[in-house]
């Protein structure tokens, strides 16, 4: 199937590696020029590197969004280097448990990372998305909102889905559409670490996972391909779960 995403431009937060990697090179091979945006350069570089003749050559932006500013800084900074930013995908971010009593800078920056960093690009990307008649913000992150324990990024997921449904409502008569992929258990860095012990992943596939495995990068990033393809216009507004039947969501 033809995307029709050929000659667009994407910003991808957390494009270095796992979910973020996989939807950069979707995106790139369907002819979509990457900005690739992340902490650590070397990363980047490394998975510009990888999408060398993919699509259009990839660009790279080091940036922390949890400093303050930094929102608006990167979308600034991607405007310059790409002339035109026609998608953005937030997906940076990190799973953080606080339970009762953590420090106040921990909740700060979660906040900054995950809620006002994604406000402020989508503030500063959104004039020229609605002038120009289309624009799509894909955000990935909405399926944990409701755990055993507090976790920071459950909490403001459950923030930017709501912010997100109520941006969609603004722009969808100007062509932009505002949607959000709540991910299970896929693999990557993260996921990496918290189930280190094969033990430990084999009892939360069989108690919680009805696919019976993780899931790959590459299947949630096909569905934000889509999302961010003119096809799907009418979409908007939505959380769609990519999780192997895992999980019911709080909203």
């Amino acid at each position: 199937m033809d995307l029709k995403l050929e000659g667009l431009s994407a910003l991808v937060t957390g494009g270095g590696t796992g979910i973020g990697f996989a939807i950069a090179q979707v995106l790139a091979e369907e002819g979509v020029r990457v900005v690739l945006a992340g902490r650590r350069r070397a990363v980047l570089e490394a998975a510009a590197a990888r999408l060398a003749g993919t699509g259009p050559d990839p660009l790279v932006i080091p940036a922390d969004l949890a400093a303050p500013g930094a929102g608006r800084d990167l979308a600034s900074a991607a405007l310059a280097a790409a002339g035109r930013i026609d998608i953005l995908v937030n997906n940076a971010g990190v799973s953080r448990p606080l339970g009762i009593g953590a420090a106040e800078a921990d909740w700060a920056q979660a906040y900054a990372l995950r809620v006002v960093a994604v406000r402020h690009l989508a503030e500063a990307l959104l004039p020229a998305m609605r002038e120009r008649g289309f624009g799509r913000i894909i955000t990935v992150g909405g399926s944990w909102e409701v755990q055993p324990v507090i976790n920071s990024a459950s909490v403001m997921n459950a923030a930017r889905t709501v912010y997100h449904k109520s941006l969609s409502h603004m722009v969808a008569a100007q062509g932009v559409t505002v949607n959000t992929i709540g991910p299970g258990v896929i693999e990557s860095e993260q996921i990496a670490r918290i189930f280190a012990d094969p033990a430990e992943r084999e009892r939360e596939i069989a108690e919680t996972i009805p696919a019976g495995r993780f899931g790959q990068p590459r299947e949630l990033a096909v569905l934000a391909a889509f999302l961010a393809s003119p096809l799907a216009g009418y979409i908007t507004g939505e959380t769609i779960a990519v999780d192997g039947g895992r999980h019911r969501f709080a909203f």
